[in-house]
């Protein structure tokens, strides 16, 4: 299939889900920017609001303070999924960059905006903290996210008044597209340094004992200039396997790098300030100097930075705005993977691809010491998560009128699993089968199944943080099945065993995933103006707090649904929960506020009170 025609499939699979969902919500920008957030994969979830002045040409759909490092992410959607038939839709810099200014106009007209809000509306927090902020406001990154594919990939550039650095993000289907294979594994491709870029690799090779020989480790120097070249050159394949996704010069190590790059007299002391980047490929063409240590790298295929993205990406920048980069050196390591067609690792055989993936995992969690790095992709093929996936591929979902099972939930353990499996199967018979047993509407991702997790057993702050802060606790609450722990005890410290999940395990994983809808779409149908994710996080949480003995996880499952006895009551919670969040936040922004424990706290002496009479 060439790649056009699997762009073309993966762009259909993509916006038929957003459409299903946009029937059951009414809207369709919300349910596709909820669709392309965890590809952007952000440490931090935004605030999902929705603002449109057509007469100031002003749109925003989303933002994200983050006071530590004084910058603000702002979200503008364009989604327009209706086109000519078997054509990519194509965006272009023009319309693009229209979307951009959109968004721009929201923090250059927050007085106006702030005027025209009541406190009520879920946008006066964002034009209230940017009157309040503006002079702390070091750096804006507004993030377009369209439902086309732009290909040309040209950056596009906007000023404000007022703000040191203002990045612009295009999220494109192209780019979702390529991280969605990415995930799936490494495309082959071939980097030829001496006859295409005209200056081979001079590393030096690591001694390696190891009789299994899985790898060959070199370690040197990179000349800046030609890192840049490299990623003008490849783009984003050179970081398909980042744990970071695409690279983004931005955030308090970025700007340091930028500004030791534009100072002259601090180039040269790049390389003792910087930890360089590590990096892996599958084969090279690389010969010995005579019979020292050192090796000349001429070839590298499928060379991909694991580490240190965020270097290349700085560098980068600094070189498309002609900053002198001679004389510039980045700290470099290399490990080739000699990992054959299938290997015996403790006593079990294992793909290569799966060695390859697990070997890839490690390095890039053990090299990261410069920024923090996201736990969901670190941590995506570990056992307990691939246990978890076994059992959604093996386990029926049961039926209430006595005939077969016919359908199963599918956990998505890495981002796109669902539709590269669609595509794997020929149009037609074969993949209708493959829908009917898993149905778009049973897809679930793990930062979801964690943020449900998270929500039921209360902690609605951590859900409130976002996908990647409420996976990383999950796995923290979760962690005997996955990590070996050291106990003590009368005769020493023992080892515990890291453990196995049983079906009951999985079933309750889905139970809370299916109260959570159940509350969801009982908030949706309430039409309550604001918050509404922090409002669903905290009812559930306190759903359970309430009422969680009386409610049997493993019924949820059997029935597939919450009894609707307790719709009355959730919607009371709901009710409560919003008001609760806008009055006890005072001056601070609801939002923020929401993902701080002592809000799950107050809630639960507030609701002590005001809900004692339902209990």
């Amino acid at each position: 299939m060439n790649e056009t025609k699997r762009k073309l499939d993966f762009f259909y699979e993509f916006i038929d889900s957003v459409e299903q969902k946009g029937r059951l919500s009414g809207s369709r920008q919300t349910p596709f920017m909820q669709e392309v957030l965890p590809y952007i994969n952000a440490e931090d979830e935004p605030a999902i609001i929705y603002f449109s002045k057509k007469d100031l040409k002003i749109q925003l759909n989303g933002y994200l303070y983050q006071d530590d490092i004084n910058t603000l992410n702002l979200y503008v959607v364009e989604y327009e999924p209706f086109l000519v038939e078997d054509e990519l839709p194509v965006a272009n810099m023009t319309s693009l960059k229209e979307f951009a200014n959109k968004a721009k106009r929201f923090f250059t007209n927050a007085d106006t905006i702030l005027q025209l809000a009541n406190r009520s509306m879920e946008y006066f927090d964002l034009a209230k903290m940017i009157v309040e902020k503006k002079d702390e406001i070091e750096e804006v990154n507004i993030y377009v996210i369209t439902s086309k594919f732009y290909l040309s990939n040209k950056p596009i550039d906007l000023n404000i008044p007022g703000v040191e650095t203002v990045n612009v993000h295009v999220w494109d289907m192209d780019r979702i597209f390529k991280l969605s294979e990415a995930e799936q594994g490494i495309r082959e491709f071939d980097i030829n340094f001496e006859s295409v870029y005209g200056e081979a690799l001079q590393m030096m090779h690591v001694p390696n004992n190891s009789e299994k020989g899985l790898i060959d480790c070199y370690i040197g120097v990179i000349p800046a200039k030609l890192l840049a070249k490299l990623y003008d050159d490849w783009g984003p394949k050179l970081v398909e396997r980042n744990v970071r996704s695409f690279l983004q010069a931005r955030g308090g190590t970025n700007k340091g790098i930028r500004d030791t790059l534009k100072d002259e007299r601090q180039r040269e002391l790049f390389v003792a300030y910087n930890n360089g980047i590590s990096s892996v490929a599958k084969a090279g063409d690389i010969k010995q100097i005579g019979e020292s240590s050192l090796y000349t790298i001429n070839t590298l295929t499928s060379w991909q930075i694991v580490n240190g993205g965020q270097t290349t990406a700085s560098i980068h920048q600094a070189y498309k705005k002609k900053v002198d980069l001679d004389g510039v050196y980045v700290q470099a390591k290399l490990t080739i993977l000699n990992i054959q067609e299938e290997l015996e690792i403790d006593h079990v055989q294992k793909d290569r691809h799966v060695l390859e993936d697990e070997m890839i995992a490690k390095i890039s969690e053990y090299a990261n010491t410069q920024n923090k790095i996201n736990k969901s992709d670190l941590l995506a093929n570990t056992r307990f998560m691939s246990n978890i996936e076994n059992f959604s591929r093996n386990v029926w979902i049961p039926t209430q009128d006595n005939r077969k099972e016919e359908s199963k939930w599918y956990f998505e353990r890495a981002r796109g699993q669902y539709m590269v499996d669609i595509s794997r199967r020929s149009k037609g018979k074969e993949q209708n089968a493959f829908k009917k047993m898993y149905p778009k509407e049973n897809v679930i991702t793990k930062v979801e199944m964690a943020k449900y997790f998270m929500s039921w057993e209360g902690y609605p702050h951590v859900s409130s943080k976002g996908g990647e802060e409420a996976f990383k606790r999950f796995m923290d609450l979760n962690s005997e099945y996955w990590k070996q722990s050291t106990v003590k005890n009368d005769e020493g410290e023992v080892t515990k065993s890291i453990l196995d999940i049983d079906s009951d395990y999985y079933k309750g994983l889905i139970a809370r995933r299916i109260i959570n809808a159940y509350v969801t779409n009982i908030v949706e149908s309430m039409n309550l103006k604001g918050y509404k994710a922090n409002v669903i996080y905290y009812t559930v949480s306190m759903l359970n707090h309430l009422y969680g003995k009386e409610i049997n996880l493993m019924e949820v499952w059997q029935q597939q649904a919450l009894s609707d006895n307790w719709e009355d009551v959730i919607k009371v919670i709901a009710v409560n929960a919003l008001n609760y969040l806008r009055e006890s936040a005072g001056d601070q922004n609801v939002t923020q506020w929401a993902k701080k424990e002592d809000c799950w706290k107050g809630f639960i002496k507030e609701s002590a009170v005001v809900l004692s009479g339902m209990i």
